[in-house]
């Protein structure tokens, strides 16, 4: 099997997409055709339709662990349940988890969420490296052994990220740190779109990297924030939209808009990249 960062930007390019829908359901925000369903089932038979009505337009879909681990058991079965039906209709599916922790534990950690007889058998996880190198590892090996990809978090879209991953350590911020570690360990990486001069040096400084992009949207990033992290020929990154299609009135259509807007600036970047009587990206 292709390693996970090939299948992601082969699905990049065979739908000329870099969606990624954020499935982050709110009980409460739900339509009301879901009141009569428990809260985890209601998720999962939401989580169903929005697949549905973006499997052609998406490349990944992103479920966010804290909104299942909210109802228990049944959110855990919700999620599992979740990670299959999208995988079922041809998406990578990125965990959002951030996990993180010494050793032993991170080992259990990757085995749960990555390895492919694991609770979940998700296509990628994102996690926190404050650990460092050997809280990392774990990950890294489970994802290397069953073509799994692992999202690091470098520069995160959060008003307060700065408090610490902008801090200067011996003569650069903790996140420029972070993106060097990160192209060490040749992953991928969680840059976001609300810090568009940081996601630019991220980028100059993860070369390989798959830059999974939270922030557009909702948060206020804009195509124009966003494609900072991708490279001049338009692969190499995914940008997460969670509330902006998800809890559309239309959802196949907000993610046909957002498709739309980032592959005409995409393409704007792309026919600058190639020089008079060069050769664009393959398609």
């Amino acid at each position: 099997m292709a390693g996970f960062r090939a299948r992601l930007e082969e699905a990049r390019r065979h739908k000329r997409s870099a969606v990624c829908v954020g499935l982050d359901p709110r009980f409460d925000q739900l339509p009301h055709r879901f009141d009569s369903l428990p809260p985890a089932h209601a998720i999962l038979a939401f989580n169903r339709e929005i697949v549905d009505a973006t499997a052609d337009l998406a490349v990944a879909v992103k479920p966010q662990a804290a909104f299942y681990e909210l109802y228990g058991a049944d959110g855990y079965g919700a999620l599992i349940e979740t990670v299959r039906y999208a995988r079922s209709k041809g998406l990578l599916v990125i965990v959002d988890a951030k996990r993180g922790d010494i050793g032993s534990t991170a080992e259990a950690y990757a085995q749960a969420f990555l390895h492919p007889d694991g609770t979940f058998d998700a296509d990628a996880l994102t996690v926190n490296a404050y650990l460092g190198s050997d809280g990392v590892q774990p990950f890294l090996d489970v994802a290397a052994k069953y073509a799994k990809g692992v999202f690091v978090l470098v520069k995160t879209s959060n008003p307060s990220s700065g408090e610490l991953q902008d801090l200067e350590i011996a003569g650069e911020p903790v996140y420029e740190r972070m993106a060097r570690l990160v192209d060490a360990w040749d992953c991928e990486a969680v840059v976001g779109g609300t810090y568009p001069a940081q996601a630019r040096r991220a980028r100059e400084l993860m070369p390989r990297a798959t830059i999974l992009v939270p922030g557009y949207g909702a948060q206020g990033a804009t195509a124009s924030d966003v494609a900072v992290s991708f490279r001049p020929d338009g692969s190499g990154a995914v940008v997460n939209n969670a509330r902006g299609i998800i809890f559309a009135a239309d959802p196949a259509k907000a993610a046909q808009e957002m498709r739309d807007a980032m592959e005409e600036f995409l393409s704007h970047r792309r026919s600058e990249a190639t020089p008079p009587g060069g050769i664009g990206e393959a398609r």
